[in-house]
């Protein structure tokens, strides 16, 4: 082999240990949850962990090929070991910081882009490697059943548990804190779906609404933010605070431009996202409120911090909230129930399971029912008990009545 093959040969196993780390590190940067990726590279981000494999090992074998013609080229075996070393070193190190570290980096900050055109590449590699991937994935299947990998997030769950089993056995612990405590351990088990304020009790202000009428419904509803829409809820566009109004009410002249240039920027998150996770959304935005969107991208409701803090505090009731009724039962076989009671918290009060897919509300589960919006004093039987719907406002379930009767057979009647 002459010195110009060995170059050029060292030089194309540098550049396709850099494609190949600029490809990986693409590839691990990808999001399989991300709404932008194509059917393919969600697949491909699905089931990474053979790719990444492939890439690695053929890495390791351009790098190999690499040194290999380099020590070629340079006559290493006609220099003294000190000699070598001392060409060798700062060559690798050269060579590794800029097909391996760099070309890493690179990748991991352009995903998207990165992957999308070396996907093609990834599926060879990964073809061509199958065999090695296979025996790697058999040895270290082999060596986990050998010496097993530390069940962490097992020890987390049991610590969680027995820190509440603590809890509830200690006698210092008033029933105040205990519910505190436990408040916050079942935020990563909440969605706000569960704690928003749903759609039908949105307060909200269109776009179109003239000045005079914006002010009156900011001092009528006594709230402090407000979600505009162009059209319908399903069209909200931003958040109107309150407190940014001040200055034009006092002076009793709208704002240069029309109320709609005071109007902030909303934030969208999913239904499913769990209380915790918009807890430290919050507290990093320095924002107090958010639009909770369905599946479908329309509007479910609004989540506000004081919804998730009341998961941990309980209800915080300020001069303008009007108490809810509490629970009432008699005899244990009559129960009057407020329609955002939870269906885990009425299973519980009556002995009976009322679950069902999707449901999480004593008023979710009459329209489940039902599949229709109820009017007040209706009644029907189901799975032994006449259920009435005492109160309904506009369409929302507020207060329900259930009595337990003779077991029927489970349908409507």
């Amino acid at each position: 082999m002459t010195t110009v093959i060995a170059i050029l040969v060292a030089a194309v196993a540098s550049g396709l240990a850099a494609l190949f780390a600029t490809a990986d590190g693409a590839l691990l940067a990808l999001d399989a949850a991300d709404a932008r990726l194509s059917a393919s590279l969600r697949s491909l981000a699905e089931r990474r962990e053979r790719p990444h494999r492939a890439l690695a090992f053929a890495r390791i074998v351009a790098h190999l090929v690499a040194g290999c013609a380099i020590a070629w080229a340079l006559r290493f075996s006609d220099r003294s070991l000190a000699s070598s070393l001392a060409i060798a070193v700062p060559v690798a190190l050269v060579a590794v910081l800029l097909s391996e570290s760099v070309a890493r980096s690179i990748g991991d900050a352009v995903s998207m882009p990165s992957i999308e055109r070396l996907a093609p590449v990834v599926n060879a590699v990964e073809r061509v490697l199958a065999p090695v991937v296979v025996v790697g994935a058999w040895l270290d299947n082999m060596l986990q059943s050998v010496i097993p990998p530390t069940p962490v997030e097992d020890d987390r769950e049991a610590t969680a548990e027995q820190f509440r089993q603590i809890v509830a056995a200690e006698a210092d612990v008033t029933d105040r804190e205990e519910t505190i405590i436990h408040g916050v351990f079942s935020l990563g088990d909440t969605s706000v779906h569960e704690v928003m304020l749903p759609r039908v009790n949105i307060v909200g202000i269109d776009r179109t609404t003239p000045w005079a009428d914006v002010l009156a419904r900011v001092r009528s509803s006594e709230h402090a933010r407000f979600p505009v829409f162009d059209g319908t809820l399903d069209e909200i566009t931003g958040i109107l605070y309150a407190k940014d109004l001040l200055p034009a009410a006092i002076a009793d002249k709208e704002p240069a431009g029309g109320w709609a240039v005071l109007v902030r920027p909303a934030v969208f998150i999913p239904a499913s996202k769990t209380i915790d996770q918009q807890l430290r959304d919050f507290q990093s935005s320095r924002t107090h409120i958010a639009i909770v969107v369905d599946e479908f991208g329309g509007t479910a409701g609004i989540v506000t911090i004081e919804d998730i803090l009341e998961e941990i505090v309980g209800e915080i009731r300020d001069e303008y909230d009007v108490e809810e009724a509490s629970v009432e039962q008699e005899e244990g076989r009559r129960f009057w129930v407020p329609g955002r009671m939870t269906v885990d918290e009425l299973s519980d009060l009556v002995g009976h399971d009322f679950h069902r897919e999707g449901v999480t509300t004593v008023g979710g589960l009459v329209y489940e029912m039902l599949g229709r919006v109820p009017e007040a004093g209706e009644a029907f039987t189901i799975e032994g008990f006449r259920i009435v719907i005492e109160r309904v406002v506009k369409r929302r379930i507020e207060r329900v009545y259930f009595e337990r009767v003779e077991q029927m057979s489970g349908r409507l009647s």
